[in-house]
């Protein structure tokens, strides 16, 4: 089976021709015509319009013969997958989606390896997602190409072999999971010229990695009503009662400092990003942890100017976004900003005094700098500056009578998390 390897471009004016003609051999025992059949964006069907010269079997390792084939639509690869492993399918599922390629491996219709092309899902993303290898080892193995990235570690000794076990399990399952909430694409089936060529070192049972993830999939969702994401801060509630916790609570538990968010426990804890949600969850229905708010983040954050420089940029990006949405309106926006500007009283009004709106709406941060000088108390000079800003967006959003993608909101609060770890 072609998988990958001859590469094709296809320009604007319909033209085809191989991008490395080094694989023109492979191409070649396909010469003939053929007419491009039912297709997708992501998948391109051709039908041989005559009778080819038949393929020497002694170079058809590259063959497979693909089985099945189709649109990718909700729910669609969970019933495939339950197939596969009902009919004790051998061969290779390949999904498609969004410039993402993902093999799932199966023979005798259990799973028996996956891979991507997503970079997260590499081995080496998974082991430091689960706290198994700091950074610097993992940058270490990686960079001796004459091993495997798994071997190396075992051969430093910062895994051992169960170590590495249960890793390459983890990521497989999550491949094969991250398959499930795909809902455009397309996919194929294909057996191999031999099922010798099938990974062989793990063995998943088909119908016990479909059940956990339709409950990873449906857990996920209510999760996420109180938990959006995984840069959110959990904190530890003042006189919360704790009794009758797990083992796995308490360790989390343990781990909440008001500064780490869920990915960053995730790792310290090695249960992954589901699990440590599902106990964070837990852990907030029962009144023990809370979600640390944007305010409070900014308060403790450093006041040097560094800080106060990156959260401007930060801040003057949005509002050039804005400017661009407003389109006509800018230059009312503009004339509103200054005039609101204008109005601040108290430490902002010192804060802000001179402060020159720019026709994109963004504003000179070395005159906020330069003002801060003459605060009379800059210890929370961060947070008044992040509070001015914040109050200047939603400001020129109700101005405009427009609204912002929601992922916008999100990276500004990363960013003062951010600055507020530096702190």
């Amino acid at each position: 089976m072609i998988d990958g390897k001859a590469v094709i471009q296809i320009s604007v004016k319909g033209k085809i021709q191989l991008k490395d003609e080094s694989e023109a051999k492979t191409l070649s025992h396909f010469a003939g015509d053929w007419s491009l059949g039912p297709s997708t964006s992501y998948m391109l069907l051709f039908e041989r319009k005559q009778l080819g010269t038949p393929i020497e079997t002694s170079e058809a390792s590259f063959l497979g013969k693909v089985l099945f084939a189709g649109v990718i639509e909700e729910g669609s690869l969970l019933e495939f997958i339950n197939f596969l492993g009902e009919n004790n399918r051998s061969g290779v599922l390949v999904v498609v989606s969004d410039g993402v390629k993902k093999s799932v491996f199966f023979k005798e219709g259990q799973i028996r390896y996956a891979t991507s092309t997503d970079p997260d899902d590499r081995l080496g993303n998974v082991l430091f997602r689960y706290g198994m290898v700091e950074k610097d080892k993992l940058t270490e193995a990686l960079s001796d190409r004459s091993r495997r990235l798994g071997e190396k570690l075992v051969q430093m000794g910062v895994l051992g072999i169960s170590d590495l076990y249960r890793a390459i399990k983890a990521q497989v399952e999550e491949i094969v999971y991250s398959c499930f909430l795909f809902t455009t694409g397309s996919f194929y089936f294909y057996e191999l010229a031999t099922t010798a060529s099938l990974p062989s070192h793990l063995h998943l049972a088909t119908r016990n990695v479909l059940m956990e993830g339709v409950r990873r999939m449906d857990e996920m969702s209510y999760f996420r009503k109180k938990l959006p994401g995984a840069e959110v801060v959990p904190e530890v509630l003042k006189d919360a009662t704790i009794d009758n916790l797990t083992k796995q609570e308490s360790g989390i538990l343990a781990l909440i400092d008001g500064r780490c968010n869920l990915e960053e426990l995730s790792r310290k804890s090695h249960l992954g990003v589901f699990d440590t949600t599902r106990i964070v969850f837990h852990l907030m229905q029962g009144g023990i942890v809370r979600l640390k708010s944007t305010h409070s983040m900014a308060n403790e954050a450093s006041g040097g100017e560094d800080n106060i420089d990156k959260l401007l940029t930060a801040y003057n990006q949005v509002f050039h976004l804005i400017s661009a949405k407003a389109e006509g309106f800018t230059p009312k926006l503009q004339r509103d900003l200054e005039m609101f500007l204008h109005k601040l009283d108290g430490e902002l009004a010192v804060l802000f005094s001179g402060v020159v709106v720019k026709p994109d709406l963004t504003i000179d941060p070395a005159q906020i700098l330069q003002n801060m000088t003459r605060l009379s108390d800059r210890s929370s000079v961060f947070s008044l500056v992040y509070k001015a800003l914040d109050e200047i967006f939603y400001f020129l959003l109700f101005s405009a009578g427009i609204s912002i993608d929601s992922a916008v909101e999100t990276d500004l609060q990363n960013t003062i998390r951010q600055l507020t770890k530096q702190g």
